[in-house]
């Protein structure tokens, strides 16, 4: 009975023996290496309607004045000052190319009185509201938009002279171009800050009296700083 149990015994181990060697040597598995995706970062989305607030500065350009009654002469108005507002807009975009329409309202305290040549005549000049609405062509440049942007300006323009024998004044709304450009940034996922530049032309205003005729001209140009909200 022993017999043929080592018998058994042995047989097995020599079957194993071959097993393993049709088998061949052990090889381990190769190791799983990490698949990496590459990152696709495409233009910050920018489109979509938006709301904000701005401020900033303005100041004039030369503006030329002349008066041809009595105690006349010429000289030159540069109104300066601040003004601060609010814009509603939207962007269209198409990959990197975002195309866009502004509209904005500022109230302003942009002005200059000056003498004109003689000293005997003195005019002044006052922007307290002005009104823009532009088209914008930008690109976008992850999540900085630089643009350019045009279109029609519209101000609040007060205007006044007063010269020996002679006194008026005018207070309407002129209407002009305006040409400028920007950057605007999204720090947050609606929020945007903007910085702006816009050159303003108003065009050459005359006013006439029995006394005599002044005519003057406005642009000015401005800088300002906004705060948008994209919904």
């Amino acid at each position: 009975m022993k017999k043929i149990l080592l018998a058994g015994i042995a047989a097995g181990a020599c079957a194993s023996n071959a097993l393993a060697a049709d088998l061949g040597p052990y090889r381990p598995p190769p190791p799983v290496e990490p698949i990496y995706e590459p990152v696709r970062s495409g233009p910050y989305n920018w489109q979509g309607l938006y709301l904000g607030v701005n401020a900033g500065y303005g100041w004039g350009n030369d503006n030329g004045a002349s008066y041809n009654g009595f105690g006349g002469g010429s000289g030159a108005l540069n109104a300066d000052g601040w003004f601060g507002g609010g814009q509603i807009g939207y962007n269209a975009q198409f990959n990197a190319l975002v195309l866009g329409l502004e509209a904005d309202l500022q109230g302003a305290d942009i002005s200059d009185t000056t003498a004109l040549s003689g000293g005997l005549s003195q005019v002044t000049t006052d922007i307290e509201y002005f009104s823009t609405l532009r088209g914008r062509v930008g690109f976008a440049a992850g999540p900085a938009l630089l643009y350019v942007t045009g279109g029609w300006a519209f101000a609040d323009l007060s205007q006044s002279l007063t010269a020996p024998g002679a006194s008026f004044s005018s207070s309407d709304w002129e209407s002009g171009y305006t040409v400028g450009g920007g950057i605007e940034w999204a720090f947050a996922p609606n929020w945007s800050l903007k910085s702006e530049y816009l050159y303003v032309d108003l065009g050459e205003q005359t006013y006439s009296s029995p006394a005599g005729t002044y005519t003057t001209q406005t642009d000015f140009h401005t800088a300002r700083v906004g705060l948008n909200y994209r919904f």
